[in-house]
């Protein structure tokens, strides 16, 4: 019930799994895998869906071919949890371990530590240094590998509960105001990094600087600049999470998503960690997990229903509006969005938090416009509104804001894919093309990747199939 069962070696030389493996489809190798006659019982759809991370929905398409796998995240993630063998894989030649991401191997149990200060701390700094001394190639491995359900939302209910008294937490010296100052100075300049995406030595140092940061926070004892270098590492593990999930790290990312709440709870700041469950959501609306992205945001919303600011309000709706959209609600969505631009209407811009400066008219209009896109895909009365939203965000955005720039654009030309112009689409991605191959983003190679099998089924069109190996051509460069 809770996963696949073991099964012996030659379970995968049944003729419809080698099959599958020859024709590299992911799809095929399910459905082979579920109808393997040496199972004792039934292996239902539903089953599956729930071992795999997806809904029923979503695994009937890929066994019928209707939605090709193709990612190499979620690739890696499927035979992971199912266990195929090395020698099975078509898209990575190195055997899979099963042991990535256990308690005995891999990075700690973040979702499980108790939420008082010092676990806290120890978590972090045990989290940072397992997953520098991790290669890339087993952080890939277990890329997708997250946790989803009630098993993710329940734990984190805690944070809506008081930490522990820290007053006889440590004896040792506090954390000086020029400590603090030289923290947030490294973090300021980190931060800067998040956005550019790629892995590497970005991602290592801000790691680096977070168990530095940790070990200090170990031995503090609580006071205000104990709490305020909390935040600080907050800040760090939001970044951090930001650059796994551009890599396409979904499991790191999550581990350090929890980790900025956690940080951001001992730090006392309530709305930095409404803002990390907000990003939690979106790397589950990403993944397909709408209703655990709802769950979050919900989760956020009501801890700090009194103390929220008009910007964060606005941007907690616009995430509920973005499980809506993904779920084809359209009442749901339009109601949460006028509330979103009516509580951003209230906002006073000078008296926000410096984290939420980023969420400016520009950035509300192109979340909404994408949004909509969503909907229209359920929908498509609403690739109008799409248009007209991601229109004004390209407006008012600041041209040194490249990387949200390339997102409008692709978004824009997605919006005119599902309106029926293909050409017009493939014209503005034409565009942005010069700019995607300089950004080592992989956000913007998947929203790609999303286009380019959106405009498949018009790829009898010169100008599409072109524009399809072009998108082709900078994934493989």
């Amino acid at each position: 019930m809770h996963g696949p069962p073991e099964v012996p070696n030659d379970f995968w030389d049944h003729p419809a799994i080698v099959a599958a493996c020859t024709d590299r489809d992911m799809g095929a190798l399910i459905s082979a895998y579920r109808h393997h006659p040496r199972h004792l019982s039934r292996v239902t759809q539903d089953r599956m869906a729930a071992w795999l991370g997806i809904s029923q929905a979503q695994l009937s398409r890929y066994e019928s071919g209707e939605n090709q796998i193709d990612r190499l995240d979620r690739l890696r993630h499927f035979a992971l949890v199912l266990g195929v063998p090395g020698e099975r894989l078509w898209f990575d030649r190195v055997v899979i371990p099963a042991q990535v991401g256990s308690p005995d191997t891999g990075p700690p149990d973040v979702l499980a530590a108790p939420w008082e200060a010092t676990s806290i701390a120890r978590s972090v700094e045990e989290t940072a240094r397992s997953d520098l001394a991790i290669s890339r190639r087993a952080a890939l491995t277990g890329a997708a590998a997250v946790t989803v359900g009630s098993a993710l939302v329940e734990p984190l209910q805690r944070w809506l509960h008081p930490l522990q008294n820290l007053s006889k937490w440590s004896s040792h010296s506090a954390i000086s105001e020029e400590e603090l100052f030289a923290l947030q100075r490294v973090a300021d300049g980190l931060r800067g990094w998040g956005g550019r995406g790629g892995y590497g030595l970005a991602r290592k140092a801000v790691l680096g600087q977070l168990d530095e940061l940790a070990e200090r926070l170990g031995r503090a004892p609580s006071g205000p600049t104990t709490e305020r270098a909390f935040f600080i590492g907050a800040e760090l593990s939001k970044v951090a999470a930001s650059m796994s999930f551009d890599a396409g790290l979904h499991n790191a990312a999550q581990r350090y998503y929890v980790l900025a709440v956690r940080m951001a709870k001992a730090g006392h700041n309530d709305g930095f960690a409404a803002l990390c469950l907000a990003a939690m959501a979106r790397q589950m609306f990403d993944l397909g997990r709408p209703e655990d992205g709802l769950e979050l945001v919900q989760l956020g919303q009501y801890g700090t229903r009194r103390t929220g600011t008009p910007t964060l309000k606005a941007l907690l709706l616009t995430r509920e509006a973005w499980a809506y959209a993904s779920m084809g609600k359209t009442r749901e969505f339009h109601q949460a969005v006028g509330m979103a631009q009516d509580s951003f209407a209230q906002r006073d811009a000078d008296n926000e938090p410096r984290y939420l400066h980023s969420f400016d008219e520009a950035e509300l209009e192109g979340v909404i416009g994408a949004r909509c896109r969503d909907l229209a895909m359920h929908d498509p009365s609403q690739a109008v509104f799409a248009e007209q939203h991601i229109r004004r965000a390209l407006a008012l955005r600041d041209p040194s804001k490249v990387r949200n720039r390339a997102f409008d654009v692709i978004g824009l030309a997605r919006t005119k894919m599902v309106a029926g112009d293909p050409e017009a689409a493939c014209g503005l991605i034409n565009e942005v093309l010069p700019t995607a191959a300089k950004l080592s983003s992989g956000r913007v190679l998947r929203k790609l990747e999303d286009f380019a099998k959106e405009a498949a089924r018009h790829r009898h069109i010169p100008a599409v199939q072109d524009t399809r190996d072009a998108i082709r051509a900078i994934r493989t460069a």
